[in-house]
């Protein structure tokens, strides 16, 4: 069980942080980025400790933040490839 909660969390802050870098590229805020991951300021907050090293957050579980991450990462990257051709 150890093992299963340790691929999690190694995965969960890989994919937050190359959500950020794709963010970053793409100049979204930190607001922005909450919202698109349909986060509370508190759920949000909680998640940036993740970013700094920190425990991985009750809520949103684990699952449904790699699925948000998925969702946005890609929404945004649709939205910056559309707006670099128009």
């Amino acid at each position: 069980m150890a093992a299963i909660r340790s691929n999690h969390d190694s995965l969960a802050r890989h994919q937050l942080h190359a959500f950020d870098q794709l963010c970053q590229e793409i100049s979204v805020s930190d607001d922005d980025r909450r919202k698109v991951l349909l986060l509370s300021p508190e759920e949000w907050s909680a998640w940036q400790r993740v970013r700094d090293g920190g425990p991985l957050p009750v809520a949103p579980d684990v699952p449904m933040m790699l699925l948000r991450l998925g969702s946005a990462a890609h929404r945004l990257s649709v939205a910056a490839e559309r707006a670099r051709v128009a």
